[in-house]
């Protein structure tokens, strides 16, 4: 029987959303008789390999006449033609570029025969493979066994293990299909229903919907999503060792990491539909909860210069193994670094499936560049330090992260208001009295213009490239709600030891950024000597709660709503700032009982347990296990300094 297509081209048709779910129309004017078996074969830009599989199927073993062959271009440029006649049946679509999940939903309504036969177009099929599936379909049936699909092999073509040592460590073991740990006979479940070189019911592909195309637009999980819905139908995916075919392709260690985070989105879209915990690699009893998405986001952080070192290990090997078998010590100990790094793009693509933020370009490039950063300093009466801290400020300003400093002076009369008015880029925020420290950054927050706003003591003296660095914890996580530095005097675990005075400031902390490069860790809550915070966080959140004027738990307050809305606090460890001490100890022990009576407000307003000290955080525990967040502390432009203290 001779090919429905010439060199003119394919039918062209669209890709219906329903249509490709039952059998077209003009299936039945085709002449002759109805095919046993369906070959369904989607492809892109690959012209030459599909004329090379359909080469290999003229010599199928299985009469012509008892198979068709549907070929589905999914928009290629120039457009696929087949321009020699084949022995069986083919038939050749064509639709825009819309993946291969909707181009095989389009070839499935062309399928005639009862059953079809999935196949990459880059498959070898042995010359019985289709003999093969027909045959394994034939024993279920007589034996009068539950439905399957049958899966057959699909390791790499002599020609490609021959042609990159990657692709060999790849055939030898399970880091892309795990064929080496499949069973001959084995009755295994969705996770290993692969389109590769799949046979089932025609008519069960239909019934069950098909491909879920919507959801997955390009070449990975819109397999196994299938084969999850064909399970709870009672589908098993039966491996036959005896249904060969090769995989004719060169893979590259950049393919193949590109595919993970390919695999890490579409595995994620299909928890989202289906809340399978497999789909995510979820261990027994994990949820997928914020506090998984805070575990992903570290791991993904953690290991991500690992990768980059192991593909420079990968592409060594490419050139100094080329030509020959690799040793299996050597095969084993890449395959567990490979492995390793493996949850790094899948992570990535996790994460940029789940919060909308692909966290790649930040590890590249580091923090955007261009926004604006607003600061908010509070003073009162300590005009050295507010000089100090804004000479640290001037002196460590980062052209490629402009700022607006905003100063709110609580009513002081040692001379800081005038000199604060004097400095052309200060925006001063003038009191007359002293409302305390939250009810004047609420005030600045009204007039901050930043993407991000920083709340900074003005006892703290910021050092070289201070604030890329919080910009970069900010921007690489996309549910960082507030960014802290460490120091030398801070509460939560921000303290670290130093003795270096004045003068050994900035090389300490280039050294400190050196040896903790983006290193962080997740906090509950975070000091406000120096936090930085998302806008949007703000607007979410509203400001400071005026209860804890004039200053103490404020931060603790403001931070821990953050994270009970499903926000990440972050300690960026490679960032240091000095605070400066107390000068005298009767300033300390008055803020030694500010501290303890703010305590008791903050005990109360989150229903800590009465015997609970202060310091004592371990009774926010059933807090942060899911109680509802507080209701935020709305900030008004029309608000007064008095009107927002009685809020």
């Amino acid at each position: 029987m001779s090919s429905t297509t010439s060199a003119a081209g394919p039918e062209r048709a669209s890709a219906p959303e329903t249509a490709a779910l039952r059998p077209d129309p003009r299936n039945a004017s085709v002449a002759g008789p109805v095919p046993d078996l369906s070959v369904l074969v989607p492809t892109f830009q690959r012209e030459d390999l599909v004329e090379a599989l359909l080469a290999r199927l003229a010599r199928q073993t299985l009469a012509s006449e008892r198979f068709e062959v549907i070929v589905v271009d999914d928009g290629s440029e120039p457009a696929i033609t087949l321009d020699r006649a084949h022995p069986f049946h083919v038939v050749l679509l064509r639709q825009e570029n819309s993946g291969p999940a909707a181009a095989r939903n389009l070839g499935l309504a062309r399928c005639r025969a009862p059953l079809t036969l999935i196949l990459n177009d880059d498959a070898v099929p042995a010359e019985d493979l289709l003999e093969r599936h027909l045959a394994i379909h034939a024993e279920e049936r007589a034996e009068g066994r539950g439905p399957v699909a049958v899966l057959g092999t699909f390791h790499f073509s002599p020609s490609a293990v021959a042609a990159s040592p990657f692709v060999e460590l790849l055939d030898r073991t399970d880091l892309l299909f795990d064929f080496s740990t499949l069973k001959h006979g084995e009755r295994g479940s969705w996770t290993h229903f692969w389109t590769c070189n799949v046979s089932l019911s025609t008519q069960a592909l239909r019934d069950v919907g098909g491909f879920d195309a919507a959801t997955f637009t390009y070449a990975v999980g819109e397999d196994v999503e299938l084969g999850w819905r064909l399970e709870r139908r009672g589908f098993r995916v039966l491996f036959r060792a005896d249904a060969h075919a090769f995989h004719d392709h060169v893979w590259t260690p950049g393919e193949y990491f590109r595919r993970g985070v390919k695999l890490g989105c579409a595995l994620a879209r299909m928890h989202r539909k289906h809340g399978e915990p497999l789909a995510l690699r979820l261990k027994p009893g994990e949820r997928a909860d914020a506090a998984w998405l805070r575990r992903v986001q570290a791991t993904y952080e953690a290991l991500h210069p690992t990768l980059a070192k192991i593909e420079a290990v990968l592409a060594k090997v490419e050139i100094e193994q080329m030509g020959r078998t690799l040793p299996d010590a050597l095969v084993a100990q890449l395959a567990q670094a490979v492995a390793r790094v493996n949850t790094v793009p899948f992570h990535r693509g996790v994460l940029t499936e789940l919060t909308g933020h692909d966290p790649e370009p930040v590890m590249q490039s580091g923090p955007r560049t261009g926004r604006l950063t607003s600061i908010v300093i509070v003073s009162y009466d300590a005009l050295a330090s507010t000089q100090a801290c804004i000479a640290a400020l001037r002196r460590h300003r980062e052209a490629e992260h402009p700022i607006e400093l905003l100063v709110v002076d609580n009513g002081s009369k040692d001379g800081s208001r005038a000199w604060l008015a004097a400095q052309p880029d200060v925006t001063l925020i003038a009191n007359d009295a002293n409302h305390g420290a939250p009810a004047a950054r609420n005030q600045a927050i009204v007039r901050a213009r930043g993407e991000h706003v920083v709340f900074l003591d003005n006892d703290v003296v910021v050092t070289e490239r201070w604030l890329s660095g919080l910009l970069f914890h900010a921007d690489v996580d996309a549910r960082a709600a507030c960014v802290g530095p460490v120091t030398d005097r801070a509460a939560h675990g921000q303290a670290i030891e130093y003795a270096g005075g004045d003068a050994g400031l900035d090389a300490f902390a280039k050294g400190r950024a050196l040896a903790h490069r983006r290193q962080f860790r997740h906090a509950s809550l975070l000091s406000s000597f120096c936090l930085l915070v998302k806008r949007s966080v703000l607007d979410a959140l509203g400001g400071f709660d005026p209860a804890f004027s004039p200053w103490g738990f404020e931060d603790d307050d403001f931070t821990l709503r953050a994270a009970l809305e499903g926000r990440h606090n972050r300690v960026a460890l490679d960032v240091f700032v000095q605070h400066k001490a107390y000068r005298t100890a009767e300033k300390a022990e008055r803020h030694t009982q500010l501290l303890e009576r703010n305590w008791e407000r903050f005990r109360a307003k989150w229903k800590l347990p009465p015997d609970a000290k202060r310091g004592d955080y371990a009774a926010l525990a059933p807090v942060l296990e899911g109680r509802a967040p507080h209701a935020p502390v709305h900030v008004s432009p029309s608000m007064t300094p008095h009107e927002i203290a009685a809020a």
